[in-house]
């Protein structure tokens, strides 16, 4: 009778465990997609000013403009190390990431700054509600998150 409840005493402690194993795990999970998605966030943000602010200046426009979106671009880029910090990823990965969203984004407008309204209108409002209010952005991505590990 003693082994009985030793084992059942023992099964029931690892059963306790693996399943705070698997809470934990879930809300790691949940939490690591909303990083890695706010970080691409702020990257596809940080080239889409990038990209905005090289398409005014090489069109002789308002300077006051341009340093405003480069601002705009220092601060998602900023924010886009910052919590790839968070999340564990490297400096090299986010680096590549960077590249990896310039090209995409260079193709989207085939390399043309006379095509940059195509990035505006794809990202302007999003990027803009990104570096005003990223709480809403975090709001949806928790949504996501939620979905994904249930």
């Amino acid at each position: 009778m003693k082994k009985i409840f030793l084992n059942t005493f023992i099964i029931f402690i690892f059963c306790n465990l693996s399943f705070a194993e698997i809470i934990k795990t879930k809300d790691e999970k949940r939490a690591n997609y909303i990083l890695t998605n706010m970080q691409q966030d702020y990257t596809t943000c940080y080239v889409f000013y990038k990209i905005g602010a090289d398409s005014i200046r090489k069109s002789d426009g308002d300077t006051d403009i341009v340093k405003g979106i480069e601002q705009s671009a220092d601060t998602s880029l900023k924010f886009a190390y910052e919590t790839g910090e968070l999340s564990g990823m490297k400096f090299e990965n986010m680096e590549t990431r960077v590249k990896m969203e310039m090209k995409s984004q260079s193709n989207e407008i085939d390399n043309s700054y006379a095509n940059a309204s195509i990035l505006l209108k794809k990202y302007g409002d999003v990027c803009k509600n990104l570096i005003q209010n990223k709480t809403q952005r975090i709001n949806y991505w928790e949504k996501k998150a939620k979905k994904k590990f249930k």
